[in-house]
């Protein structure tokens, strides 16, 4: 009997009603939150800010892609050897994963679930294909751990004697066990076995069943590991794709007219990433990059209108890059289900 094809919709985890409902509420105060930080900043001088850059901003689209191309370089040398993984392959699919966690309502699991079907559809195996998701998610937040505490050293430097970066500095640090033993339980005693129940108590069994037997995984993990000259070089290109992230904020902040230096870039786009990844429940990040924005940016002399616009000319682009790319994953999907019904019949 011929199994019925897969609905497009597959490709994103299905999460719990609890954790679909922290989400949603979540959504709503920050959403509430982003508003209240506009009103107070002063509409007017935010929509100033954004008219005297005009169409020029459209430019932050296109060059979104910069960082995408290094980190999907980065994920390619985990998976070579495998057929059909080329650079432009492995571009559009990052590019798919960062639109799903940035724009659908997924807790950042999404993307990297979709990331897993789509090296599958190229016919990857799904222990090699789920390793190389879960390996360069870990190498990235080793390297996003650099460059959070070098963006903290600089805070620490505009700041001078502040306590308070003192203390942020102490806490990143006091972090960096928990990476370790992240990187311990992967590397020896398999992380995904044991993380198994948790997994599918969030996601239900669809992530499982996409890779298959934990075990494999597993090994599929320490296999990549061992391979340190291939870590190194993805290390390299996950930082190259950090530091790409902080020249398209500089970019963005030329086209509104107030250029920051190189250091005033690192450090606002690594404690703004730092910290939507640490409340990765908040669809988007509503509320928490803009509030991110004025914080740090209030520390290298950014007003608070222009941190604001500076956040809203984001938004502009994760929606002006992420939809088109939303649509053609989902035409993809549409054209493999067509595919699909007509070898059926």
């Amino acid at each position: 009997m011929n199994t019925p094809p897969e609905r497009p919709t597959r490709g994103v985890a299905r999460l719990s009603p609890g954790l679909r409902a922290a989400i949603i509420l979540s959504g709503i105060a920050g959403l509430g939150l982003a508003l209240a930080l506009i009103v107070h900043g002063g509409l007017r001088d935010i929509l100033r800010i954004l008219d005297l850059a005009g169409w020029a901003l459209l430019w932050v689209i296109p060059v979104h892609i910069v960082p995408l191309a290094l980190d999907a370089a980065g994920w390619r040398t985990l998976l070579r050897g495998e057929r059909g993984t080329g650079s432009v392959f492995l571009t559009w699919v990052a590019s798919v994963r960062d639109s799903v966690n940035t724009l659908l309502p997924v807790a950042r699991i999404g993307g990297e679930v979709l990331g897993v079907r789509l090296l599958m559809t190229r016919g990857v195996p799904g222990a090699r294909a789920g390793a190389s998701v879960i390996v360069e998610i870990t190498v990235t937040l080793a390297m996003q751990f650099l460059f959070t505490l070098a963006g903290l050293l600089i805070l620490l430097y505009y700041l001078r004697d502040n306590t308070a970066a003192h203390m942020l500095i102490i806490g990143l640090l006091a972090t960096l066990p928990l990476l370790i033993i992240f990187f311990l339980l992967q590397h020896r005693w398999g992380l995904f076995q044991l993380l198994e129940r948790i997994l599918q108590a969030v996601t239900g069994r669809e992530v499982l069943a996409l890779i298959g037997d934990p075990a494999h995984l597993d090994g599929a993990i320490q296999h990549l590991y061992r391979d340190r000259a291939r870590i190194a070089w993805c290390a390299w290109w996950q930082l190259a794709g950090l530091m790409a992230g902080a020249a398209e904020l500089w970019f963005t902040l030329y086209l509104l007219g107030h250029p920051p230096s190189v250091l005033e870039a690192i450090l606002l786009e690594s404690l703004v990433q730092a910290v939507q990844s640490a409340s990765f429940i908040v669809p988007a990040g509503l509320g928490i990059q803009e509030g991110a924005f004025v914080l740090f940016g209030a520390a290298t002399g950014l007003s608070t209108d222009m941190a604001l616009a500076l956040s809203l000319t984001r938004r502009l682009r994760q929606v002006g890059f992420g939809v088109p790319v939303l649509l053609s994953w989902q035409w993809m999907e549409g054209d493999r289900l067509r595919r699909g019904l007509r070898t059926e019949g």
